[in-house]
């Protein structure tokens, strides 16, 4: 879903917009982190659902999302735990980033079907059938009106996907599974998506794929502006990718002076490591090469 706008990039946004407002414009000499008690009414207002069945589900997930942007860990599920504990010790630039980087949010995720097969409805019931006749395992028959699969007894191989003429039977997965190139995504015992930690690599492609918003990481933005504000210097390094993140009339000349508004120091694009990295390898290799 990347480069479309969809609720999902408006909410991520808003979330943004929130922690950042907070950390911009609240005194540094005491907290009032009812704050954020109070932003999920502002990114989900009102009393009926936007995105979900309940509107009181939608801003508990918008809650669990504040927390991850602030950098603090989701709240476990079986017990309470108060929206704002542990901000008071993030509100330092001090505070880094704990384990895990990326989390599922358990009840924001809709448990999505792992590996499946199914027949679509645009299944014509040939005279051929050549899904039955490849299936190793006899999982396909012939209903009255379509093909079936019989899902206790079909080993997922895709011979009758790759058979059938006229597409009419598909593979799909979970979204997240799917794009994870570590393998690090499985279900727990309701079904829904859990991450293995140690096989995790944080690359991001789950909180992307996911179209129901269910994985989200931590952020640092709120120690960021922290730090801005307490008088550290801060540099901005920014990916070259960057020209076209925002748009034709988003000039880099616009993003690099919008970025030392935010208070940036200095805004530096990371192709220039890579360029003053190889510089000083190549004096390495010369005064190598002088020496031998």
């Amino acid at each position: 879903m990347r480069g479309i706008f969809t609720p999902i990039t408006k909410i991520r946004r808003q979330v943004f917009t929130e922690v950042a407002r907070y950390a911009y414009e609240r005194d540094l000499t005491q907290s009032d982190f009812n704050y954020f008690y109070e932003s999920s009414y502002r990114i989900i207002p009102g009393e009926v659902a936007q995105y979900r069945d309940s509107v009181f589900k939608e801003r508990a997930i918008i809650r669990e999302r504040l927390r991850l942007a602030m950098g603090l860990p989701m709240r476990p599920t079986d017990t309470h735990l108060s929206l704002t504990q542990g901000m008071a010790e993030s509100a330092t630039p001090n505070k880094h980033l704990d384990k895990p980087l990326v989390n599922v949010i358990p009840f924001a995720c809709e448990a999505c079907p792992t590996d499946t097969i199914k027949v679509s409805d645009n299944c014509r019931k040939c005279l051929a059938h050549p899904c039955t006749a490849v299936c190793p395992v006899k999982a396909v028959s012939i209903g009255k009106h379509a093909a079936v699969i019989d899902q206790d007894t079909c080993i997922k191989c895709g011979r009758c996907v790759q058979a059938c003429p006229y597409h009419a039977i598909e593979r799909f997965g979970r979204p997240c599974a799917e794009a994870c190139g570590a393998d690090a995504i499985f279900s727990d015992a309701l079904g829904r998506a859990e991450i293995d930690q140690d096989k995790c690599v944080a690359c991001g492609l789950c909180i992307v794929s996911c179209p129901f918003a269910a994985i989200a990481d931590k952020s640092e933005i709120f120690q960021l502006i922290t730090a801005i504000r307490t008088g550290r210097t801060v540099y901005a390094i920014i990916a070259p990718s960057f020209v076209g993140q925002f748009g034709p009339l988003a000039t880099p000349g616009k993003i690099i002076s919008g970025l030392k508004m935010l208070g940036m120091a200095r805004v530096v694009e990371v192709g220039w490591g890579a360029d003053f990295g190889s510089m000083h390898e190549a004096d390495e290799f010369l005064a190598q090469r002088k020496l031998s």
